[in-house]
């Protein structure tokens, strides 16, 4: 009878050690539960804060962009003034044309692929369109000229060693990552209309009709207002 009680007792006891176990598995299933309710909640409020506050951030740099001053020499000894501002890179002896400011290397693959279209452009567009192209990897004004001949070139061409300073100004105060080809579409009034960094799946004539089309979008506003 002593036996049978104690087993009991035990059995009672088995129990109790279990329903603990489960009580305190519970428990700490729904404190993690809790927590990670608390987290998806604060992530949700969180993250329209931060994304406004980049924005806003990034918002501010381009607005208090310095206004500077460039001047191209190219390879066959033309010159060419670029006034920069925020918005805008205005060539006064290119006025009233959309211009193409490139930023590319000889030996880059995808700057050479680019090199025959750019050059048909200038063919179909010229006087209306132009191209100025900053050759951005360590070529001498020789080499320059030597690649120019060879490939047929027909637009302008600048040697990027003489222009370090424009393209820290890209980079510090347009966020160029320095990677090339670089395509900066231009309006005939200075105005910024397409800013593409590397290669692109699409070409440069839909990208320069696209600027096209969003410039005209763009002075019927104008003139709306």
């Amino acid at each position: 009878m002593e036996k049978s009680k104690l087993i009991n007792k035990s059995d009672k006891n088995d129990e109790s050690v279990k329903k603990n176990k489960l009580d305190r598995r519970l428990v700490i299933l729904f404190l993690t539960s809790l927590i990670a309710l608390l987290l998806a909640i604060g992530i949700y409020f969180f993250m329209p804060i931060t994304n406004k506050n980049i924005k806003e951030e990034h918002s501010e740099t381009i607005s208090t962009l310095p206004n500077e001053s460039f001047v191209f020499k190219t390879v066959k000894g033309q010159t060419f003034k670029i006034n920069a501002t925020p918005k805008s890179f205005e060539i006064p002896k290119m006025k009233n044309r959309i211009v193409f400011l490139k930023v590319f290397g000889w030996d880059c693959k995808y700057c050479q692929q680019e090199i025959p279209e750019l050059i048909n452009l200038k063919k179909q567009f010229d006087g209306a369109f132009d191209i100025i192209a900053i050759e951005s990897q360590p070529h001498t004004t020789e080499e320059n000229q030597k690649f120019i001949e060879e490939k047929g070139i027909n637009y302008h061409i600048v040697t990027g060693d003489k222009h370090k300073k424009f393209l820290s100004y890209l980079k510090e105060h347009h966020g160029w990552s320095g990677v090339i080809p670089l395509s900066i579409v231009i309006g005939e009034d200075g105005k910024i209309l397409a800013f593409e960094v590397g290669f692109k799946s699409y070409t440069l004539a839909e990208l320069l009709k696209v600027s096209l089309q969003q410039y005209k979008m763009i002075q019927k506003l104008q003139n709306k207002e």
